[in-house]
């Protein structure tokens, strides 16, 4: 059984180091993986030995083992199968290049079945503006994710899910948007530095 958070708390003034190593005593794991974050393709496989990878999506298959995807407008994703769990930041960018998709292939490697994808507080498809220029490239390649010519908002919600609908994975959209409700951060909103969690852990 795993388990799966969203959190905007906050550590007051600490340093990140401290940050972190609080989160992980809250949830009472050993092991707490982040990730530098790029808005790339890459997933990598963690288990109990420490490092901070650059990519932007962690699968492990070890118990005790927490996975954390950092978000502030992009879509923090937890994914979950019997064994096989995995935590995604993405955005525009990650989203272009299939990193929901990749997450799932590299569960499958690891034996992940019935795969359940869970997204959380993320901007909206009313508040992610781009340029017209952005929105026709986008949806030209991600139908999904269309709003309207008029508002050229970009829904990466619907965009994600019919990714992943076509895998055979179930997706949940928690329906927060960062930039409208006030419990969140949100980059566009102001918050340059702030990020929330999503965190899973079997």
């Amino acid at each position: 059984m795993s388990r799966t958070l969203f959190s905007s708390r906050d550590f007051g003034d600490l340093k990140q180091d401290e940050k972190r190593e609080n989160l992980r005593a809250l949830l009472s794991v050993k092991v707490i993986h982040f990730m530098k974050q790029s808005h790339g393709d890459v997933v990598s496989v963690v288990g109990e030995n420490v490092r901070e990878l650059n990519c932007d999506a962690l699968v492990t298959t070890s118990r005790g083992v927490c996975l954390v995807a950092l978000a502030a407008d992009c879509m923090p994703i937890i994914f979950t199968a019997e064994g096989v769990i995995a935590a995604a930041h993405v955005g525009r960018l990650g989203l272009l290049k299939g990193i929901a998709s990749k997450t799932v292939a590299t569960m499958r490697k690891y034996g992940a079945v019935d795969i359940q994808a869970l997204i959380g507080p993320s901007i909206c498809g009313n508040c992610y503006e781009v340029s017209p220029e952005m929105y026709r490239g986008v949806i030209s390649q991600i139908p999904a994710c269309a709003t309207s010519d008029q508002l050229h908002a970009l829904n990466l919600q619907a965009g994600v899910i019919a990714e992943l609908s076509a895998l055979g994975v179930v997706s949940l959209d928690v329906g927060i948007c960062t930039l409208e409700n006030p419990r969140y951060f949100s980059y566009r909103g102001g918050d340059l530095t702030q990020r929330q969690a999503g965190v899973i852990s079997l």
